[in-house]
């Protein structure tokens, strides 16, 4: 399970969207390793009432309830027996990949009771996984089987939204990216950075269908629909309290003790069960000693000097310190290390993501495992470095994601001022009917470049940074009237 904590996007930044309208917008340079969305799109006006169409659904529509529990039972074996074709993931791969055009959707069954109770369900009023207790009693061991068939989910719903699209049915099609994102946003709200990280990913998955909506003919303007989801769609609050626990688990009122300064003797047998856990976090040991031999010689021998500065410059006594054991000296430390680092990470996730960024790199850095010397084989910081997560990547997630969005209100902006004007802009200068937001990972304006009937909008590679597919792209933007 922890394996995918550490690799798992963690930390989200609360951000404001803010205008470029006084902004000037730099020239659009697409390269080789920029994703490229390639749609036709019509001038559009918005529609009359400006939120007659939503993606996140409205009060006046929820019912009171969990969703999580309707969540669940849309995993009913009858519902979900389609899965048991064994060439249904390539099936799916390829509904999901081809054109509209191509996709028959005679082939494609996915069990309409099933989609009913996902559509249900994102209409409650809160989401609560009831995952606490367990992740207070499992810590980093517990396992959530339950995430990949959310992902399925959210494939399903994917693929019945190209299906509505298909037969021109715009309303149910709507419905559908509407619970996508609606059960993006619940999943976020669970206990655990995984997920959020699965989150992401789902809410992702409705991407390439919000494309396909805004070029469909029948299509309305989708601006103020995507200003107004919840910013950022997905919330790892509640995940970033939930990974505290998982030291509370491994080192059970230790951290108590930091703060209390009420410091009371742990039995050595009791410390001892960490270690197989950590050795299962590290992938094992390459050494000839085990990983638990070493903590210890390192507990009773070299590292003690470190940890007792450590805990004493945190205002633990020496009278204190003498009562217990050097192992207990030492994991008490690394706690400490650990509740440094992590609420530094904290700390920045109610930055906005653009101002933040250097200070993030600059963490990242940090969180590198010590390099251990034949004098100091088990540096104080080394659990810190075995139990956080990449804080680069964890904390770019949503910001990443809420810059699709910024980037389709943008291409819905344009539209509505085409609309407007008979005619389309040259440059984001000219779009001025509504606001045009900021890339929310680098705080610039969005790349605009128009030449003929095409535009490009490209969100920009952030400075110091090369080419990836994971830090730019651009939109192509075939003009119809």
């Amino acid at each position: 399970m922890h394996i995918l904590f550490k690799t798992s996007f963690l930390l989200l930044s609360q951000l404001l969207i803010t205008t470029t309208n006084a902004q000037v917008a730099p020239e659009a340079k697409p390269n080789a390793n920029t994703p490229v969305y390639k749609l036709k799109i019509k001038p559009k006006a918005e529609p009359s009432p400006a939120l007659r169409y939503t993606l996140y659904p409205e009060v006046r529509t929820q019912v009171n309830g969990n969703a999580a529990q309707g969540y669940y039972r849309a995993f009913s074996p009858d519902w979900m027996s389609y899965r048991n074709d064994k060439e249904y993931p390539k099936k799916y791969e390829k509904w999901l990949s081809i054109s509209l055009k191509e996709l028959d959707e005679k082939e494609i069954h996915i069990p309409q009771e099933m989609l009913t109770q996902l559509h249900e369900s994102a209409l409650k009023t809160y989401c609560d996984w009831d995952m606490l207790a367990k992740l207070r009693k499992d810590g980093i061991s517990m396992l959530l089987p339950d995430l990949q068939g959310m992902r399925e989910f959210s494939r399903a719903l994917s693929l019945d939204c190209r299906v509505q699209l298909k037969k021109g049915e715009i309303d149910k099609a709507l419905a559908d990216i509407r619970t996508g994102l609606t059960l993006s946003r619940h999943l976020g709200e669970g206990p655990t950075l995984i997920q959020g990280l699965v989150a992401v990913a789902a809410g992702t998955m409705m991407f390439p269908r919000i494309d396909e909506l805004i070029s469909h003919e029948k299509a309305p303007n989708m601006y103020w629909a995507l200003t107004t989801l919840p910013q950022p769609l997905v919330n790892f609050s509640t995940g970033l309290g939930g990974e505290v626990l998982m030291i509370d688990n491994l080192f059970p009122g230790m951290r108590d003790m930091l703060y209390s300064g009420k410091v009371t003797p742990i039995a050595q047998e009791e410390m001892m069960k960490v270690f197989p856990l950590l050795e299962q976090i590290n992938g094992g040991s390459d050494n000839k000693s085990s990983l638990k031999q070493m903590l210890v010689q390192a507990a009773l021998v070299l590292n003690i000097d470190a940890a007792k500065k450590a805990l004493l410059d945190h205002g633990i006594t020496e009278p204190m310190l003498t009562n217990i054991t050097p192992l207990q000296i030492i994991l008490m430390a690394e706690v400490l290390h650990y509740d440094k680092t992590y609420q530094n990470m904290i700390k920045w996730n109610s930055i906005p993501y653009p101002v933040a960024r250097k200070r993030i790199k600059e963490l990242d850095a940090t969180i590198k495992k010590p390099e251990a010397s034949v004098l100091s084989p088990f540096p104080l910081g080394t659990f810190s470095a075995m139990i956080l997560p990449a804080v680069s990547r964890v904390m770019e997630a949503s910001p990443k994601m809420e810059r699709r969005i910024a980037a389709l209100r943008i291409i819905e902006a344009i539209r509505m001022q085409a609309a407007f004007d008979k005619a389309w802009p040259d440059s984001l200068e000219k779009v001025t009917i509504v606001p045009v937001p900021a890339d929310p990972f680098t705080g610039k304006a969005f790349a605009f470049k128009k030449e003929g009937k095409k535009i490009t909008i490209t969100a920009v590679v952030p400075e110091g940074e090369k080419p990836s597919a994971h830090n730019n792209f651009t939109y192509e933007l075939e003009l119809e009237d």
